[in-house]
């Protein structure tokens, strides 16, 4: 993977024990430069984090699988066989993914798929498509996306960020903006490519529409709280997006009650951030994960062209979390945001539940990973309150218990991971 400036000096700071190697493998499967041949030949297996293209790596995995003769396996991975370049709702994506015979998937991307140690699926569209492809895995189940995994918040940024924009603590709303495609070729400053050239068409034909959703849920917010609304991004390109076409689409009573960062921040800041919001309306995916580490209320508006990682929040628990974009969302955000704001504690305490469940989960992951103990099934489909899960923060109530929403809780001292809504001190 390809790591920027910031993103290798937030692992050094919160992962100072992983080494991290530049480098790339070659036409014939050589590493380009001594550090990765070095950990290439010295690392014990070859896991493959939470993202959406295990297709893109399969040429790594296959050479590592031959290679070297050691384990590899995917841990918290999406695979969609139908979006891209299809789109839909979950439910059609699931239907489709369905419809395609057992040998669908082709014997090159099928053999280190067949060979992996494990493969962990975020979402069961995902799981259940591989088992009906008959992937030969030794395991093969569901693991939530590593994101999370994070609970570190820079709290040092908290005060500065409050003045900037004008804010009080608890006191306003994060809304996040998404285009259907991310303008890569942009964001890198490449060529752009006949395929990148259609996406950013698909972009300009549809921004408007898919931003009613969110527009709604900033009007309802304003409109019912009177308090301010932030527009904060998720990925570099938002700031100048969201104040070219979402700023215009604002009624004139909002607009003045809402504030664009202008900028783009680091995943600390943000976390720090959500962790003093009183909610998280997110079109990106990962967002509303973080928010759910501060057991803040949260939805997460999704686009058709979304792959089915967004169903990993039914499958925690969490449906009400999730609003397709399309008919009825802008009705479904206005209902939503008001249940937020009448009722927090309800929405507070399904962030923490989900967050605890995926918790749960991820460390069953990590042992069948480090250790080899076997991923004990989950039941799909169930709630989170019908799990009893126990962590160093939480405690997920039986049925007809009320759970107690957690907020803001002390950090680690140790330095490690800390339990769910834990605020790093910036030291």
């Amino acid at each position: 993977m390809a790591l920027g400036e910031r993103e290798e000096a937030l692992m050094r700071q919160f992962l100072p024990q992983v080494a991290i190697v530049r480098g790339e493998l070659s036409d014939d499967g050589q590493p380009t430069t001594p550090e990765l041949a070095s950990a290439w030949s010295s690392a014990e297996i070859l896991v493959h984090g939470s993202a959406a293209d295990v297709e893109n790596r399969h040429a790594e995995f296959l050479h590592w699988s031959r290679t070297t003769g050691k384990p590899h396996g995917y841990a918290g991975v999406t695979a969609d066989p139908v979006c891209p370049p299809t789109w839909g709702t979950l439910a059609e994506l699931e239907a489709m993914a369905a419809f395609l015979p057992p040998e669908f998937l082709g014997a090159e991307a099928r053999e280190p798929l067949d060979s992996a140690e494990f493969i962990f699926c975020r979402d069961s569209i995902s799981l259940k498509y591989l088992r009906r492809q008959q992937i030969r895995a030794k395991t093969l189940g569901f693991g939530p996306d590593g994101t999370f995994t994070y609970v570190f918040a820079d709290a040092a940024t908290i005060e500065p960020f409050l003045e900037e924009m004008d804010l009080r603590r608890d006191n306003f709303a994060c809304f996040v903006p998404r285009l259907r495609y991310a303008p890569y070729a942009k964001i890198h400053g490449r060529e752009p490519t006949p395929e990148s050239l259609r996406r950013d068409a698909i972009n300009a034909a549809t921004h408007r529409s898919d931003l009613a959703a969110l527009v709604t849920a900033i009007a309802t917010w304003v409109r019912q709280t009177k308090a301010p609304a932030v527009v904060v991004p998720e990925m570099s390109y938002a700031p100048a997006y969201a104040r070219e076409h979402l700023l215009p689409l604002l009624p004139p009573d909002v607009a003045p009650h809402v504030r664009i960062l202008d900028r783009f921040w680091s995943l600390a800041e943000a976390s720090a951030i959500y962790s003093v919001s009183r909610a998280v309306i997110s079109m990106e995916c990962h967002s509303p994960i973080i928010a759910t580490a501060h057991a803040v209320p949260t939805l997460y508006l999704r686009l058709p062209t979304e792959t089915v990682k967004g169903r990993m929040y039914d499958d925690l628990g969490g449906p009400d979390v999730i609003i397709e974009v399309g008919p009825g969302a802008e009705t479904a955000a206005q209902d939503a945001v008001i249940s937020i704001i009448e009722d927090p504690q309800r929405w507070s305490g399904l962030s923490s539940r989900v967050n605890a469940v995926a918790r749960r989960r991820l460390r069953q992951m990590a042992a069948t990973i480090l250790y080899g103990e076997s991923a004990r099934p989950m039941r799909q489909r169930s709630t989170a309150s019908q799990l009893e899960v126990h962590n160093e923060k939480h405690k997920i109530a039986r049925p007809g218990r009320t759970p107690t929403p957690q907020r803001h809780t002390r950090r680690d001292e140790r330095g490690g991971i800390a339990g769910p809504g834990s605020v790093w001190s910036g030291r």
